[in-house]
């Protein structure tokens, strides 16, 4: 990992000076050990695209992008194809009247005449553009060509700094009276952006009493033995401090809970909604809810972004909708059922003697 940080910083700091060739033979060793799927892998095949289109190397650059078409995360996979539609899009040839020519071949009689009569010029402009008095003509607009490929790019790189953060928050709401919250803000692909820096600060400076971690890529946050209602409160503290320290735009969670005890068991009813409209649908960032329950839960509305796994249900949020979840999961009364199985087992005992005794009086009685 060491020589990868040394090549990424290596090879940035080159293509940043336009060194692309240097940048080429920095990255281009190193590409091999990573899979496509990994956050090496992408940052060591993007900054390679980059100085490849930086030295005209189409070909070689398709291929890193058809490369990161494979990859498991479908946001790279995307941005790879938006690539390859990039790259093989047509040169666009700049008209000839938009070029500024430059004198470069004076002779040496003119420069040895204005070496004598320079005293006599020195009020006058010595010119070196060649300015000719033929009209250019109108000023053309830009073609279609040139119009789309730049929107395609100015998309690009929307996603790309916007979808490279995934935001991801645990419930453990096995013991409803003692919840915990897991959060983690982990950043993918890039460095951290502005925004996240602003909004891991802040939640650093408000959350006296959570469990912070935190390092170049991951943000975590745990809370611990929380009851629903404090659990509500502090999601809803949480999603203040985004809307105000990033450009995205939330609204208040709602959690609505109730139990039917049943003796034997609990009936334990959710219903979670969180309203995203508001948030950017090109933003595209991954948010995911994960909901550990007591037992295995059943989903009352089937919905695409809702997954079960046993005990466990993953929530993937969709950005510019409003995302609800209701389900329901049952709690078993252990304590209740072991005295139960218990009683049944001693009056099973009762009886077994009582009948023993009875069998035992009904045999033949020896004479005296």
């Amino acid at each position: 990992m060491k020589e990868y940080s040394e090549a990424l910083k290596d090879g940035e700091f080159a293509l940043n000076n336009g060194e692309y060739y240097q940048c080429i033979e920095i990255i281009y060793p190193l590409v091999e050990q990573f899979s496509v799927s990994s956050k090496e892998g992408v940052n060591l095949r993007m900054l390679l695209i980059t100085a490849y289109s930086g030295v005209n190397k189409k070909d070689e650059a398709l291929k890193i992008c058809k490369q990161l078409v494979k990859s498991r995360s479908s946001l790279i996979r995307e941005n790879a194809k938006s690539l390859i539609t990039i790259l093989n899009a047509p040169d666009l040839k700049t008209p000839e009247n938009w070029n500024i020519k430059f004198e470069n071949d004076i002779n040496e009689k003119n420069r040895n005449s204005a070496s004598k009569s320079i005293s006599k010029k020195l009020n006058k402009e010595e010119k070196f553009i060649n300015i000719s008095n033929k009209p250019t003509g109108e000023t053309k607009s830009f073609k279609k060509g040139f119009v789309i490929i730049s929107l395609i790019i100015f998309v690009l790189l929307i996603s790309l700094l916007s979808g490279c953060v995934r935001v991801q928050n645990n419930l453990d709401i096995r013991d409803i009276n003692s919840i915990n919250i897991d959060m983690e803000i982990e950043s993918k692909y890039l460095g951290k952006i502005p925004w996240q820096v602003n909004f891991e600060r802040e939640l650093n400076e408000n959350l006296n009493q959570a469990i912070i971690n935190y390092d170049d890529e991951k943000f975590l946050i745990k809370e611990r033995g929380l009851s629903l209602n404090e659990t509500e409160k502090k999601l809803n503290k949480i999603i203040k401090i985004a809307t105000e320290t990033t450009p995205m735009k939330f609204k208040d969670i709602r959690i609505d809970h109730f139990e039917k005890n049943y003796f034997l068991v609990k009936k334990h009813f959710f219903a979670i909604i969180l309203n995203l409209t508001e948030l950017d649908k090109m933003e595209n960032l991954e948010l995911s809810i994960n909901i550990l329950n007591k037992s295995n839960p059943i989903i009352l509305e089937n919905l695409k972004n809702i997954k079960v796994y046993k005990n466990n249900i993953n929530w993937e949020l969709i950005a510019g909708e409003s995302n609800q979840i209701k389900f329901i999961y049952w709690d078993w009364n252990k304590l209740f059922i072991s005295a139960i199985i218990t009683f049944t087992l001693v009056l099973g005992a009762y009886f077994i003697r009582i009948n023993r005794y009875q069998l035992g009086s009904n045999l033949p009685r020896l004479p005296n």
